[in-house]
């Protein structure tokens, strides 16, 4: 596997700072390190900055360490790795930085323009309970109106909204007032794998009429239901619905490394190489690849 890879979201800094892998970014027992990630040719990885909305009183403040500890990460290795806000750079390692809970705005649209100074280049409307945006995926209701407020002030800033954890109705309110890209940085087919994470064949498609992407998320029950282990064969099954129902250009990365439990036969970037050849064998040309790889999410983030 000769090709840069771009992986719209991991967990890596939450994991770190909360001491759920031992050891630092440059080498550590989780999914993610600089090690790992040198074993490529180039990488560039979206750092999460999560919040869990029901477990934290304080969102801000919670976002705002995550901020901090993410920047250490950054000066601490900036010999190897350096913060990006693009995904131009194609030999080495890099860093994107994004939100994974848009109830850290705590209801001020301001604090938008801070994630935008921090270089904060997608954010999730939600995770998986209610906030002032919206409903998770096991919830119903439509988008809410500071969520309607959230999406349009991001779209301005040039932040992506992330649609991932967001439920159907949220979703099919942002792809019918979008007016950029919309992303799902880290889910899967529904038609594959019947989980509410998962998204719609119809989603799919709306997704990808706004020209944007999905992530393939390596987390185990989005894979395979009930499952705790990913196997390569269920990734390229999912590939190939993306492919047939959304087309080439909506085909992403969006591991969620470090951020499941269970085993994946992908155990970190040093594998994906696996994946790589698997998808080879059911057809995918050089082309596709290069897009599920990298270049359709370059596209997404240079927008």
């Amino acid at each position: 596997m000769n090709t840069p890879v771009i992986d719209l979201h991991i967990d890596t800094i939450y994991a770190l700072f909360n001491r759920y892998s031992s050891g630092d970014l440059r080498s550590n027992t989780g999914h993610v390190d600089l090690q790992r990630m040198k074993t490529l040719q180039g990488i560039t990885s979206c750092f999460a900055l999560f919040v869990d909305g029901q477990e934290t009183p304080g969102k801000w403040d919670a976002v705002s360490e995550l901020h901090q500890s993410f920047l250490e990460q950054m000066r601490g290795n900036g010999e190897t790795i350096d913060h990006v806000a693009t995904g131009e750079k194609t030999e080495g390692c890099h860093a994107l930085l994004s939100v994974e809970e848009g109830g850290v705005l705590e209801g001020d649209l301001t604090r938008l323009e801070i994630l935008h100074s921090w270089g904060v280049r997608l954010m999730t409307i939600g995770w998986n309970w209610e906030n002032e945006l919206g409903f998770p995926h096991y919830q119903k209701g439509a988008l809410k109106p500071f969520g309607h407020q959230v999406v349009k002030r991001m779209e301005e800033l040039k932040i992506l909204v992330d649609v991932s954890h967001l439920n159907d109705e949220g979703i099919n309110d942002i792809v019918t007032i979008a007016k950029r890209p919309v992303v799902a940085s880290h889910s899967n087919c529904r038609k594959v794998c019947n989980h509410s994470r998962n998204l719609s064949d119809e989603l799919i498609g709306k997704i990808a009429e706004t020209g944007g992407v999905v992530g393939l998320t390596f987390c185990p029950p989005f894979v395979i239901r009930q499952s705790t282990h990913t196997s390569v064969e269920a990734l390229a099954a999912h590939c190939k619905h993306f492919y047939k129902v959304g087309g080439s250009e909506i085909l992403a990365l969006g591991t969620d490394y470090d951020g499941f439990t269970g085993t994946c036969e992908i155990r970190g970037y040093q594998d994906l190489h696996i994946l790589h050849s698997a998808l080879e064998r059911v057809g995918f040309s050089s082309s596709v690849l290069d897009g599920f790889w990298y270049r359709n999410a370059r596209r997404v983030l240079d927008a």
